[in-house]
């Protein structure tokens, strides 16, 4: 599907909100089993809109936690241990 800018736009707002791909359809009154295929074939530009927002707003929580951590916050220590994990399985 061709999605005009304006519609790209909804895409990043919603996804960096981290909006469910099915509430994001029902949000743009939109196909979900397309929208759900044209985010999943990562080339599209809906998919980079989609991916893009919502891993701006996981850095953006890392970011906080992190912080917290920093202050001795005991489950954002424990988070934090949890994202170090994760980066290391994923190199």
């Amino acid at each position: 599907m061709e999605y005009s800018d304006e519609q790209l736009q909804k895409i990043r707002e919603f996804a960096g909100l981290l909006m469910t791909i099915t509430d994001i359809a029902v949000l743009m009154d939109i196909d979900e089993d397309e929208l759900r295929s044209d985010i999943a074939s990562k080339s599209t530009k809906a998919s980079r809109a989609y991916r893009l927002s919502k891993t701006e707003t996981i850095l953006e929580l890392h970011r906080q936690e992190i912080e917290f951590a920093k202050l001795g916050s005991p489950l954002s220590v424990e988070l934090t241990q949890t994202y170090i994990i994760n980066q290391q399985v994923n190199e």
